[in-house]
């Protein structure tokens, strides 16, 4: 077999580039720390990895999540604690105005503080967290929920119905409500005395008819017909407006005497019937013949109609029997719907807690599988160091027996043996 002096040649040279390529590799192996630098190094590895890094992002992100969540919670629980503390204070003072040694003076102050209580919880029900978003907005965390009207009454403006609270994931497998809506914390409250009713306008009536005012006018009747729901019927009687009062079915409502209720209307006067006293706005929203109103039991209550109704009971003399039986009324009527609204807050601080210790929970399990994973991961794609600065010493060492091979066959010439 004939050796040329070029295949000598490419040969030395085949054999020092095989050595530096395995030493180069094994040196980017202990400077990166990863065993595996491309997927053909092991291709069941590679993958495995791929895998747990995708699992341990995601985790990463449910730990994110979490981590936004219990700051905002611990916010809402805060504003619902300092809220308890006000209505409790205020159902004090509720107790204490109903008391006969109290005069007018003194009740105006209760009815003072109470107002100014009304104002405190307003303004917690208006905090913001730490990114200056709404806790009691729901899913419009940047609008302010709570707006006080020219006549001081409070509106929810925030979000409401399905999808109305953020939820976040942190889990693959479980959600968690970072917040609750205002409408549920303060203005759905269960209305418990059985003495309030509503008045709107029905369906299909011809103009916008405005209620200005329900009102009780006889609480014995009121009482006994609170469950009721009744219909208010205008009609044209040969150029006069008349109503007449029906039950749901459409039957005429008979008074203690047995007469029909009804009779004209006149405009910003009461219309009395059961107990109850209902006043519409005059012309130009006078109602048209075929108009109803419904007048029905109120099912939900806002705790801030409730502050404002006993403040204003505060403040009206009760000097004589019939007064202080009225304020006796509006005192038990404000205790129900006060507990009524206490035993929904506690519902939602309740539930708030539950919420912080599931995040807490969660956070702790996120944290170990964090660990596990990649824990695992490491074993799958980090360098043995040990084994890697053996075999890099190794090659080190055939890489210059390649480099003094190549030298001492490059010197080799005929004229050496002549």
């Amino acid at each position: 077999m004939r050796v040329s002096t070029s295949q000598l040649y490419q040969s030395g040279v085949s054999a020092m580039q095989n050595a530096q390529s395995d030493f180069s590799y094994t040196g980017l192996q202990l400077a990166t720390g990863k065993r595996i630098l491309t997927p053909s190094d092991d291709p069941s590895g590679a993958t495995q990895a791929a895998q747990f890094d995708s699992m341990i992002a995601a985790t990463e992100q449910f730990q994110r999540n979490n981590d936004l969540a219990t700051p905002r919670l611990q916010r809402e629980e805060s504003a619902l604690i300092g809220v308890i503390n006000n209505l409790q204070r205020v159902r004090e003072l509720v107790i204490a105005g109903n008391n006969s040694s109290q005069n007018q003076e003194t009740r105006g102050y209760l009815a003072s503080e109470i107002r100014q209580l009304r104002k405190d919880i307003l303004a917690l029900a208006n905090t913001q967290d730490s990114n200056g978003e709404y806790l009691f907005s729901g899913t419009r965390s940047l609008t302010l929920p709570f707006v006080a009207g020219d006549q001081g009454q409070v509106s929810y403006v925030g979000a409401e119905g399905a999808g109305a609270i953020r939820e976040v994931a942190i889990s693959s497998t479980r959600r968690v409500a970072t917040g609750d809506t205002g409408a549920h914390v303060f203005m759905e409250i269960p209305e418990r005395s059985g003495l309030l009713t509503e008045a709107v306008p029905a369906p299909g009536n011809s103009g916008d008819l405005d209620v200005v005012k329900v009102e009780a006018a006889d609480l014995d009747e009121a009482l006994r017909s609170a469950g009721e729901t009744f219909r208010i019927r205008f009609y044209d009687d040969g150029g006069t407006m008349r109503y007449q009062v029906l039950d749901p079915a459409g039957n005429a409502v008979r008074d203690s005497n047995s007469a029909f209720i009804g009779g004209p209307y006149v405009p910003d006067q009461p219309i009395e019937f059961v107990g109850r006293r209902i006043t519409l706005t005059g012309p130009p929203t006078a109602p048209a013949d075929g108009d109803e109103i419904i007048s029905r039991p109120v099912k939900q209550m806002s705790l801030f109609k409730t502050l404002d109704d006993i403040a204003t009971a505060l403040e009206k003399p009760a000097d004589d029997e019939a007064s202080r039986a009225a304020l006796s009324s509006a005192t038990s009527l404000a205790l129900r719907n006060i507990d009524s609204g206490l035993d929904r807050l506690n519902e939602v601080r309740a539930s708030v807690g539950s919420r912080l210790q599931i995040l807490e929970t969660q956070s702790d399990l996120n944290e170990k599988q964090l660990l596990d994973m990649e824990s695992t991961l490491s074993d799958i794609r980090d360098l043995d160091y040990a084994e890697a600065i053996s075999r890099f010493k190794l090659q080190d060492v055939v890489l210059q027996a390649a480099q003094q091979t190549y030298v001492q066959v490059t010197r080799l010439s005929l004229f050496d043996f002549l």
